[in-house]
This record gives C-alpha cells, structure tokens and sequence, in this order.
C-alpha cells in the first residue's frame, strides 16, 4: 500500500503550492498535481525517482537537503527550514524556487514534506522598483532617454501588478513609496493612501515569539547594504483587523548609481499552505478510524511523561489493552460492525481515565492507556478495573449487542522501565500473560 493515503493524500492535492513527499532516502512517494505541472512532469511520473533530478547537476552535491542524511538532521522541524536555490524543469530550463521542508512520521516511518514554489520574478523586483523611483543621470536629457525611462517604468508597473506576491517599496526614512496590487489586497491600503507612510503602519507583521518584525521596524540606512534576509514567518494585521500568516522578506532597493534609496519588502499568504502542513502533521499522529493518538504520538508522549515524572518523582502507569474474540466480531458480523465496536470502545476508554490522560490506538483492536501522573501503583490497577466494568455493558451496533472484554498489561515508572520501548515492551509481556489466563482480566509487569 503507499505510504501517502486517503485524508493526507487530499491535503497534498488542496495545496496551493507544489507539494513533494520523499522517503529517508530522499525517493519520491508523492507529488501532487501543482509539483507536475511546475517542473513539466504527467501525473505519477516523479514517483520512484530521486528528488535530485529536480535540480541543476552542479547544484545536487551542495544541497544536502535532499540527501539521505538530512532526514535524520536535528536542523529538521516542523514549519521549519526554507532553501533558496535553483530547480530543473524537465525540459532543461532551470528557474529559482524556495523550498520549505517539514517532517511527516507515519507508520511506514519518516517522510519529508517539500512545499516548493516558483519565484523567478522575485530576482528582478529590487531592480523593478527601483526603476519606479530613480533619479535622472546628470546632465540633460535626451528625449530618447525620457521615452526608454518611461518605458521601463511602464514595464515595471507592469511585471510587479503580474507577480503572486505583495510588493512593498519603501524610501530611506522607512516610508512606503509603491504598493503593487497584491499587496494594496492584502493589506488593505491603496497606493494613495500608503504612500508616504510610515511602513510599519501599513505593513503590521507580528512575529511567531508575538514581537513586532523586525522587517517592518527597522528603518533602511545607507550604511545598510546587505539587507536580504531569510523568508519569515509572521501574522500579517490587515487595515480592517483581520489577521492571517504570511512569510515575507526584504531587500536593498538601488537607484541607476548603485546607491541605496529605500528597501523592497515582499509577503505571501501562507494561510492555507500553514494549515494543510499542519493538518498533514496532525493526520500522521492520529488514527483515521478513531480520531484517537497513535503510536508516534504516543512514544513521545510517554518519553515526556517519563522525563517529568523523573524530575517530579511521580509514577508513569502504561495499560496496554487487547480487545478479547474481536476476530470473531470481524468474522460473524463484518468489518464495518468491527470498525464501530473500535470507536465505540475508544470512547468508552475516554470516559474511563482522567483529561490529563492519554488513549491511544497502538493498531488492530490493541489499545494503549498512558497515566501521565498518579501518585501510587494502585491507581493504575483501579483504572485497569474500571475499563474492565466498563466493558460488561454491550454495545449497540446495528441492532447487535455486542460484549467486548479485554485483556490488559501494566507497568509502572520507575519499577518496570526508564524508556518508551521497554515500557511497551513490558505492558504488552503482561498483557499477553493476561490473555493466556482466558482474558478479561488485568496483569502486572511484575
């Protein structure tokens, strides 16, 4: 079965942007419809092939973002690292993209997410809108040079109003001189009532750490000359108060002598990009069937458990449950009667166990109880209990009264594990003593 399915599948193909799944070892297991259509591809045709082919040959030994070690790199996060670099239309042609990578564990294992979009236009807008506010070379004019200057101003108009993204251009005093359209949309300002003032009011960017950016409150200097910085990520607060993500950047603006007359400031809504990546990243630790954490998030959810309890000196209970005859529920009444007993008994487990307490669905009809905090062992073994009650009274599904028992192992931090694995290992040896005594009862590690 591919790795990449159902809901992420939908999420990857809603996506604005060219989005590209790859294995630890940097091999393509998706690419939505936008990835095809950006580097000249038919649908499927990337899969299977090495994510390098997409880039320039003298760029795939300098990128190790798309090498096998950087699945494991600790520089990889969620929402985190943007690439500025070259990519390879399938024609030959090779235009400029940046790339933001996210990491995406599932069953199968580790997967990286590339968002990647198109900004060619992007090299040239220094230049664009400088056009838009140069001085006159020394000296008269010739009508000539009148008519070329206006041209290219017409030109520039032209190319930034063409762009995806929101333009900005400011003076040396840090006030706005040039709205594209995008922008004028986003922001909620026209060109007339923006320019003159001062940037930070038209452009109100908070940061992730909620500071204001230091994109729109730093003023331009002549003495600042390397002003391209990293893409970041902000809230944007638009004229009318409404708010939404973008990423956005900055640049020197020069006039027709090299000198710095103001800065270039361009963003994007990255709303809907920031909310299927993050859907995507839910969706890879939570089971489709049951909405309930897997086992990823559970494993780091325990490990946290363990490293608080350690420093608090609390106990860690694991209950690791094994639903007892499921196979026959499967096998008499269907699959689909099966798949409602799973979610009627995750919600029965939900009830049973406190709000700071974890359920998860460790695969199958196997269910594992994560007791973050109790105070004493003997709470584990009345939650264990308290499920095995729970469980007498039938449940309703489709006019059958089904009785689901279950078998269930416990072990305790810190007298059975100090570690995620061991503590599973240890709760399902005693689940699996359980069962072996005719199920419906309850077991500890020791």
């Amino acid at each position: 079965m591919p790795p990449i399915t159902g809901y992420a599948r939908e999420l990857l193909d809603a996506a604005p942007d060219a989005m590209i799944v790859t294995d630890s070892h940097g091999a393509v297991v998706y690419a939505n419809d936008q990835t095809d259509a950006l580097f000249g591809y038919t649908r499927g045709e990337l899969t299977g092939d090495p994510i390098e082919i997409l880039l320039p040959e003298r760029f795939r030994a300098t990128h190790p973002a798309f090498r096998t070690g950087y699945a494991h790199s600790p520089r990889l996060r969620p929402m985190g690292e943007n690439l500025s670099l070259y990519a390879r239309h399938r024609d030959g042609s090779e235009f400029r993209v940046e790339i933001s990578l996210s990491a995406l564990q599932t069953d199968e294992g580790l997967f990286i997410t590339s968002t990647i979009r198109d900004v060619t236009a992007r090299s040239d807008l220094s230049r664009m809108t400088s056009l838009l506010s140069q001085t006159a070379l020394p000296g008269p004019q010739h009508p000539n040079q009148e008519a070329t200057a206006t041209e290219a101003r017409e030109h520039a108009l032209g190319m930034l109003d063409s762009i995806g993204d929101a333009v900005i251009s400011t003076d040396l005093a840090g006030n706005v001189s040039y709205l594209n359209s995008v922008a004028e949309k986003m922001t909620g300002w026209s060109l007339a009532d923006a320019t003159g003032t001062p940037v930070h009011e038209v452009l109100m960017i908070i940061d992730d750490r909620g500071q204001e950016s230091r994109l729109t409150s730093m003023q331009t200097t002549t003495g600042e000359r390397n002003l391209l910085g990293p893409l970041m990520d902000g809230i944007l607060t638009r004229r009318d108060g409404t708010e939404f993500a973008v990423e956005h950047s900055r640049s020197p603006m020069q006039d027709n002598l090299g000198e710095i007359v103001g800065a270039v400031l361009v963003f994007r809504d990255v709303t809907l990009t920031r909310s299927i990546t993050q859907k995507l990243a839910d969706a890879a630790q939570h089971d489709p069937l049951t909405g309930l954490p897997n086992r990823i998030l559970l494993e780091s959810r325990l490990t946290e458990a363990i490293v608080t309890a350690a420093r608090r000196h609390h106990v860690v209970a694991l209950l690791f449950l094994d639903l007892d005859g499921f196979k026959s529920v499967n096998d008499t009444l269907g699959h689909l009667v099966g798949d409602r007993l799973l979610k009627s008994v995750a919600g029965l487990l939900q009830r049973c166990v406190r709000s700071a307490d974890s359920v998860s669905r460790f695969g199958g009809d196997e269910f594992v109880i994560l007791l973050a905090e109790i105070a004493h062992s003997t709470d584990a073994v009345i939650v264990a209990q308290k499920i095995l009650d729970a469980l007498v009274i039938p449940h309703i599904i489709d006019q059958h009264n089904v009785v689901a028992s279950a078998s269930i192992g416990i072990s305790l931090y810190p007298d059975d594990f100090d570690d995620a694995q061991t503590a599973l290992q240890h709760a399902d040896h005693a689940m699996f003593r359980a069962k072996r005594q005719g199920g419906n009862t309850y077991r500890l590690c020791n």
